[in-house]
């Protein structure tokens, strides 16, 4: 990260929010929508413009008055920003988003498949990622890839 909070998006990040970015005009590059506003996570997490539209359309198909709704709208619609990568495959982050997760000269980056996460590379590991915790919870010999659901896994 520079003294400015630019910091460069790994390029196999770049090209899934370029994938994901399918409506932007041509020489547009691609944007990200980044969610600061669960205090309780030492991370942020970025979101690709697909990943939005499905949970935008998800938000919409829950009942006005919702409670869960309304705190879904505040995270997604006012807890967030949209961002667009510079040239360079770099996304600034202003001060007070690299304070709220501890963050000084380096950020992690890691890949939840239409999401990423942003996080301190200080951040305990087990508050950035449940995987160690679900292994943990697995019988011995049993693969991770048994909690897949079952029509996605394919024949056993």
């Amino acid at each position: 990260m520079d003294a400015k909070g630019r910091v460069s998006i790994p390029a196999d990040f770049r090209r899934v929010l370029d994938a994901c970015d399918p409506n932007r005009g041509d020489g547009v590059n691609p944007r990200l929508v980044l969610c600061y506003g669960d205090h309780r996570m030492p991370y942020f997490t970025a979101y690709t413009m697909d990943a939005i539209s499905e949970i935008t359309a998800m938000i919409d198909d829950m009942d006005e008055g919702d409670p869960h709704r309304d705190g879904l709208e505040a995270y997604f619609y006012g807890q967030s920003d949209t961002l667009c990568i510079d040239d360079s495959g770099r996304l600034i982050l202003t001060a007070a988003l690299r304070d709220r997760v501890g963050i000084t000269d380096l950020a992690t980056f890691a890949a939840r498949g239409k999401t990423f996460r942003i996080h301190s590379p200080e951040a305990p590991e087990d508050a950035t990622s449940r995987l160690n915790k679900v292994l943990a919870e697995l019988p011995e010999g049993v693969a991770i890839t048994s909690l897949l659901p079952k029509k996605r896994r394919g024949p056993e």
